[in-house]
């Protein structure tokens, strides 16, 4: 397992968090709160891997245990066209500087990374044949695409030819069962231990709060939605009104007219701002607006203007736009591999740096194991995961392991600050489990 360099420092910080006000901690969380799990291999016989998949499901076996030599191959189904290619573009700037800093550095040991993409113009139905034809003509070894519709358009064909899909960004719970979906490991924190700790914030900040949810339509943002439900209905916490947010201007209107005090928007980044925009117009101005983690899009907040002032969400990595991080190794190094990027503090190209961080770990730890660098040591390595990223938090770890689906280990809270332009903290790290 590669335990990074932070473990100390990211252990102590969790158990100075807010544990204690998280009732509700399991034996497996209050191990990941306080101590590293270490991850376990399988020693069960058969073709069942350390990673929990089995090569008796392949439909070749050899393949999949052959070492990559030439040049890893990445398959990126993203909407290239269509409502959400401006944010994928954002993201895409960290992703390919971590994927170029990889390969300028000698790649994984001397293999070099590759990405093709494919547009899936933000349709399922697209990124279904994109996984086709990555599959079954460009032979690629790992996957990647954007949003939850996507991964579940691609996760049946994917896991059945065992091309690992690798940190997509989704965090849809059907694709957290490692039994049925073992090649797929998804990149957004588990909507169910977001909105759990979204829940508690608004108990603690907001007594006898009134709930109400804007939903957006997409898969992404019901899978958020149906977390947040049932983790307030688990803490006991009413919820007034629950109301797509697809006529933003409508939304806005349901919730002031329902008398909600706090406003959970289970929004997908590129549409998140629409809504405050909508709820500045007629103001309507609750104590407390919080959204999904996705929703970290400084331009979307910056055009609400002093509408989306307050607005929290979770966050996991680090803010290169915060003073505090000037002289930080891990912020320099990624403003360095950015050059010349219009807006690199932007939230969406940290969290696409991120993305291929973890990829970049995932495949060297895969050649330094016994299995090498092949689609086999690539998806053991995936669900074989301590990581503290220089580029999280201090005190948060990228954890997985075949019991645990893969994710980060906290949050920190953070709220925008219209006058500064950014997320700024709004309080300590917070366990995830």
């Amino acid at each position: 397992m590669n335990t990074g360099n932070q473990k100390g420092s990211a252990m102590t910080a969790l158990k100075r968090s807010r544990a204690r006000s998280l009732a509700a901690v399991s034996g497996l969380a209050l191990c990941l709160a306080l101590t590293a799990c270490n991850s376990a291999a399988d020693d069960g016989g058969g073709s069942s891997s350390a990673g929990g998949v089995n090569l008796d499901d392949c439909p070749d076996p050899a393949a999949v245990k052959k070492e990559i030599k030439d040049e890893i191959t990445l398959g990126y189904s993203a909407p290239l066209s269509g409502p959400v290619a401006g944010v994928v573009e954002v993201s895409g700037l960290g992703f390919k500087a971590r994927i170029k800093a990889a390969n300028d550095a000698g790649g994984i040991n001397g293999v070099p990374i590759k990405i093709e993409y494919l547009d899936d113009a933000f349709s399922p139905d697209k990124a279904k044949a994109n996984v086709t034809q990555f599959i079954e003509k460009m032979d690629v070894d790992i996957l990647n695409t954007f949003g939850a519709g996507q991964v579940g358009a691609m996760a049946d064909d994917q896991n059945a030819a065992c091309v690992p899909l690798l940190y997509p960004s989704s965090s849809d719970p059907k694709y957290l069962d490692m039994k049925s979906y073992p090649w797929t490991v998804q990149f957004l924190p588990s909507a169910a231990a977001e909105t759990a700790v979204l829940v508690h914030l608004i108990q603690e900040k907001v007594p006898n709060a009134v709930v109400g949810v804007a939903e957006n339509e997409t898969a992404s943002g019901k899978a958020q939605s149906e977390a947040f439900q049932e983790a307030a209905k688990d803490a006991g916490l009413d919820i007034e009104l629950v109301t797509s947010d697809t006529d933003p201007n409508a939304a806005a209107t349901a919730l002031k007219e329902a008398g909600a005090t706090v406003v959970y928007h289970a929004g997908v980044v590129g549409t998140c701002g629409a809504f405050d925009t909508a709820r500045g117009r007629i103001g309507y101005e609750p104590e407390l607006v919080i959204a999904a983690s996705n929703c970290a899009n400084a331009a979307e907040y910056i055009a609400a203007g002093d509408a989306a002032d307050g607005v929290t969400i979770l966050r996991y990595y680090k803010d290169p736009a915060d003073p505090a991080m000037k002289d930080d190794a891990a912020v320099k190094d990624y403003l360095a591999a950015l050059g010349d990027v219009d807006d690199p503090s932007n939230s969406i190209t940290v969290a696409g740096w991120l993305q291929a961080d973890l990829l970049v770990n995932t495949l060297q730890q895969a050649a330094d194991s016994k299995d090498g660098l092949s689609q086999l040591g690539i998806i053991e390595a995936a669900r074989d995961q301590d990581y503290a990223s220089p580029i999280l938090i201090d005190g948060i770890h990228w954890l997985s392991t075949n019991e645990r689906p893969a994710g980060v280990n906290g949050f920190e809270p953070i709220a925008w600050s219209a006058a500064e332009k950014r997320f700024v903290s709004a309080g300590d790290v917070v366990p995830a489990d």
